[in-house]
């Protein structure tokens, strides 16, 4: 199966991707059939929109080694193992190597989807994940990097939207108790 995804999805997934954890599962990009693309490490999860036509079943994807800094979108192609970067015109810049991982992948989209936004006076998030979300921001809109934050009070999941031209993504990210 060839995966197709484009730069911004690529990776802003990758930004929120567990690296090294025992739940092997989370250590990849999940890529669902309805276009909808989900990566997390267990306190932030980020759902993006995929290219691919045609996929029956979620498959989880973890890429190897370094990316290329200038290409347009990612070929992933699951039978070979192999990555294939290409610039604007469709031509290749780059290729890496990737893995299949048999898992089941949580199911993230039911979290977003009953979310209910409640009013709080303060939430607490650890820095260290708002830096992360700015370089998502600037991955969407290099020039305008702006967010929406939708608080759910200052215990349950808060929100995080990103918006550009060329596609939106969410972010599902934990409070944190101060």
């Amino acid at each position: 199966m060839i995966l197709t995804i484009s730069k911004t999805a690529l990776l802003s997934a990758m930004i929120f991707q567990a690296k090294a954890d025992v739940r092997y599962y989370l250590n990849g990009i999940c890529f669902a059939p309805d276009k909808k693309l989900y990566s997390t490490d267990g306190h932030r999860a980020f759902i993006g929109e995929h290219e691919t036509d045609g996929l029956e079943d979620r498959i989880i994807v973890a890429i190897k080694g370094a990316k290329p800094s200038k290409f347009d979108k990612a070929s992933i192609d699951t039978d070979t193992g192999n990555v294939a970067y290409l610039d604007e015109h469709g031509s290749r810049v780059g290729a890496g190597l990737c893995e299949v991982i048999d898992g089941r992948f949580p199911d993230i989209d039911h979290i977003a989807s009953n979310f209910k936004s409640k009013p709080t006076d303060e939430i607490g998030f650890n820095d260290g994940y708002l830096a992360d979300i700015e370089k998502a921001a600037k991955l969407y809109n290099p020039k305008f990097c702006g967010i929406k934050i939708k608080p759910n009070g200052n215990t349950e999941a808060s929100i995080v939207e990103f918006n550009s031209a060329f596609g939106n993504g969410t972010l599902v990210i934990m409070p944190m108790r101060l």
